[in-house]
């Protein structure tokens, strides 16, 4: 399959760590028709490919670009936000630095990953996360859906050994996630309680052209359902919606080319009348122990309660959510951020003091981002100050991020400094 100018490859996991939002926002009815759904995705990655990168893609098999309703991006990320374009099998969402042909470089690259690697939870590596963000060797990528995809691949771009302004896959730096399928069915007749049943299937990574099962992991999942609606800033700062009840104590996942003996981990359940969302945590552990030396089938102790010696690392953390419609709204609306000043088109002075402010529909509170200059975007107040200016030219780009995470457009101001 040809892909823009990257190459198709089955590449072996890195570290990772995940976080995700599940959104579904239409009417359930009592009928035979299901209801629509869509999904939103975000989660953490280590660069731990060799090299700086300079893009990441996210290969969704089966669905069209009109199907992807969301992309996380600017101001959350060194990237800004994605393109999305169809190839003959599906949709690629691409994140990619600018580069600048007259000097030879890019303008934004993910550094390496620490050799030891401290779990990120799914929701640091980005600029509202840690504060290391910059120099820690990982990003934060997600989007959102209207349809399921059959299958979704991943990869670090780096710059191309033999094309010089152009990205291919990292070698060895593809990324498999494990993520769920989700299925809303209405309620069973009769319908005593309203609400839908919902059922999330967690397939294990598949290994094409591998005769042998693939490489097995533990899972643990922990639930929890709501009256109140989910949404994106709930999962990234971890409030009380973060499910904490433990859903299935440990099972094995294992896949492998025409499947395997635990190639899915399945979940459903039917919203009490009162739930108007369900969250589940997915939590990764590598596994250990012993496996079968004709088809490396895993074979630990004890399948339901691992032995220490039969479990690894966390590998990583995801979280999903599912809101239903009706209820109590889930913010899902941007603000609009705005400069509270005109900047003059030339100046002589070597400071700029920026003010500015948002309006939102929903929201009072807002966080503000800067790009200064084109650098990565950082938090910033209005008031802030910009000091010992260089003579030239000089950019800022505005953003206002909302109480649930939902960000702005930019705003952009531009002037020069004169000698």
């Amino acid at each position: 399959m040809k892909k823009l100018a990257f190459a198709s490859k089955v590449i072996a996991p890195v570290a990772l760590v995940v976080s995700s939002f599940a959104y579904f926002g239409t009417s359930v009815s009592s009928g035979t028709t299901p209801p629509q759904f869509g999904t939103l995705s975000n989660f953490d990655v280590f660069n731990d490919t060799g090299e700086v990168t300079h893009g990441f893609e996210i290969e969704l098999d089966g669905i069209n670009p009109s199907d992807v309703t969301y992309q996380f991006g600017a101001p959350y990320e060194r990237y800004g936000n994605p393109t999305v374009t169809a190839f003959s099998g599906g949709t690629l969402v691409t994140y990619a630095s600018s580069y600048d042909a007259s000097h030879a470089t890019w303008a934004a690259g993910t550094p390496l990953a620490p050799a030891v690697i401290t779990p990120t939870m799914g929701h640091d590596c980005w600029t509202g996360g840690s504060a290391s963000y910059p120099t820690a060797g990982c990003e934060h990528f997600g989007l959102g859906l209207i349809a399921n995809p059959t299958n979704v691949v991943y990869n670090w771009l780096v710059a191309s050994k033999t094309s010089p302004g152009s990205l291919e896959h990292a070698s060895g730096g593809g990324v498999a996630i494990a993520a769920p399928q989700w299925n809303v069915q209405p309620a069973p007749a009769p319908a005593v309680n309203p609400k839908p049943v919902v059922k999330a299937v967690l397939p294990a990574p598949q290994e094409p052209g591998d005769p042998q099962l693939g490489e097995a992991t533990w899972v643990k999942v922990y639930v929890t359902e709501t009256p109140s609606k989910s949404d994106l800033g709930h999962l990234l700062t971890g409030d009380n919606q973060v499910p904490k009840q433990v859903e299935t104590e440990w099972a094995i996942l294992q896949g492998g080319n025409g499947g395997g003996v635990a190639n899915e981990l399945s979940d459903d359940v039917q919203l009490k009348a009162s739930d108007n969302s369900i969250s589940r945590r997915y939590e990764f552990y590598a596994y250990s122990g012993a496996y079968d030396p004709e088809n490396h089938e895993a074979l630990p102790v004890n399948d339901s309660r691992p032995v220490k010696s039969d479990i690894g690392a966390l590998i990583g953390n995801q979280m999903v959510a599912l809101n239903l419609a009706g209820g109590p709204k889930a913010d899902t609306t941007p603000p609009t951020a705005q400069f509270s000043f005109k900047a003059p088109a030339t100046t002589k002075a070597k400071t700029m003091k920026l003010t500015f402010m948002a309006k939102d529909p929903d929201s009072k509170v807002f966080t503000f981002y800067c790009a200064i200059d084109g650098a990565i975007p950082s938090v910033c107040t209005s008031g802030k100050t910009l000091t010992n200016l260089k003579v030239g030219v000089h950019t800022v780009r505005l953003y206002a991020a909302d109480a649930a995470r939902n960000a702005s457009k930019a705003a952009l101001i531009r002037w020069t400094v004169l000698k």
